[in-house]
C-alpha cells in the first residue's frame, strides 16, 4: 500500500495525486505519512556568532539561492541542511539542523528558507531579540511569514465559490482545496479548514464559522533555544502546516519584532494545483490532530 500511495503522491500529474483521496482511507493516509522516509540529508556549517544560529534547509548547498541566503545572514552561525529528491521533508530538515546547532547552545535559533531575497543585518536582528522575552519570535509580516490564518468550519456555498473563483482566476489553492473539501469532508472527517486571511479578503465573512485566528510564523521563525525541545516541528506533515502547528502551540508565547525580510514565491514547491493537491494530506492530518489531541 505504501509504495502505491507514494507513487501517486510523487507523480507530476494532478489527477494522479487526486486519486489518493478516492482510493485510500484517513487511517491509510496518516499511516503512510508517519512511516514515510525522508531523503538523505547533508549538513554544512559556516562559523559565525554562536549566540544566533541560522538553519537553512536547501536542495543545493552550492546553489545560488543558498549562497545568497548565507550572504544575507552573514555574521551569524549558519547551518545548511541539504536534501533533495521526491521525499524531501521540510520539518525533518529543520529538526536535523536544530539538533546540530543545539550542540553549541546558541541563545536563538533562526529558521529561514533558502529563497530569502532580502534581510536586514544580523546585528539589527540581535538588537531586536535582546528586548523580547518570548519563545517564538516572528519578523515584520509579509505574504509568506507572520501572516494571519483562520481555522474555519467552511460553509458549503463558500466551498463552491472557492472552486468557481479558483477556476476563473486560476487560483490553484482555491480550486483544488474547495473541490476536495466538497467531495471528501465526510470521508476524512474534516471540520476545520486552514484559510489564509489575505487570500480570502472580504469573502472571509461568508466562509463559515471562524473557530480561531492564528498568526503563522510561516517561512521565517526564531526560537529561544533554552525553551524548545527537538523535534521542534512535527515530521509527519509533508511540507505544509508544520509551521502552523508550532505557531498554534505557541500562540500565547510569541512576539512580532520590527525586523524585515522578504522571500520569493513558491521557489521550491511551486504555487500551482499540484502543490495543493499534495497539501491536502496535511489538511487530513491536521484535522486528525485537532480532533484527537
Amino acid at each position: 500500500m505504501g509504495e502505491e500511495l507514494e507513487e501517486l503522491f510523487t507523480d507530476e500529474s494532478v489527477d494522479k495525486v487526486l486519486q489518493i483521496y478516492e482510493l485510500y482511507s484517513r487511517e491509510s493516509v496518516i499511516s503512510w505519512m508517519k512511516n514515510r522516509e525522508a531523503e538523505k540529508m547533508e549538513i554544512r556549517q559556516i562559523t559565525g556568532n554562536e549566540e544566533i544560529a541560522v538553519v537553512i534547509p536547501t536542495s543545493n548547498a552550492d546553489g545560488q539561492l543558498a549562497k545568497r541566503a548565507v550572504e544575507l545572514f552573514k555574521g551569524a552561525s549558519i547551518t545548511l541542511v541539504e536534501s533533495k529528491g521526491k521525499k524531501f521533508n521540510f520539518a525533518k530538515s529543520v529538526n536535523a539542523g536544530i539538533l546540530k546547532v543545539m550542540e553549541y547552545k546558541p541563545s536563538w535559533i533562526v529558521v529561514a528558507n533558502d529563497d530569502t531575497t532580502y534581510a536586514e543585518p544580523v546585528t539589527k536582528l540581535m538588537e531586536d531579540l535582546s528586548r523580547t522575552t518570548k519563545t517564538l519570535v516572528m519578523a515584520k509580516p509579509s505574504g509568506y511569514h507572520s501572516y494571519k490564518v483562520s481555522l474555519i468550519r467552511p460553509d458549503e456555498n463558500f466551498l463552491k465559490g472557492m472552486v468557481l473563483f479558483g477556476k476563473v482566476l486560476k487560483l490553484g489553492y482555491a480550486e483544488i482545496t474547495g473541490k476536495l473539501y466538497l467531495k471528501y469532508r465526510e470521508k476524512f472527517k474534516l471540520n476545520t479548514m486552514v484559510a489564509i486571511n489575505s487570500m480570502m479578503g472580504p469573502m472571509r465573512r461568508f466562509a463559515g464559522e471562524v473557530k480561531e485566528e492564528v498568526v503563522n510564523a510561516g517561512s521565517f521563525m526564531i526560537l529561544r533555544r533554552s525553551r524548545v525541545k527537538v523535534p521542534v516541528l512535527n515530521e509527519v506533515f509533508i511540507n505544509g502546516y508544520e509551521d502552523l502547528l508550532l505557531s498554534m502551540n505557541l500562540r500565547n508565547d510569541y512576539e512580532v519584532i520590527d525586523y524585515r525580510l522578504d522571500e520569493m514565491r513558491g521557489a521550491s514547491l511551486g504555487f500551482g494545483k499540484l502543490r495543493f493537491a499534495r497539501n491536502f494530506v496535511n489538511e487530513i492530518y491536521l484535522n486528525y490532530l485537532l480532533q484527537n489531541g
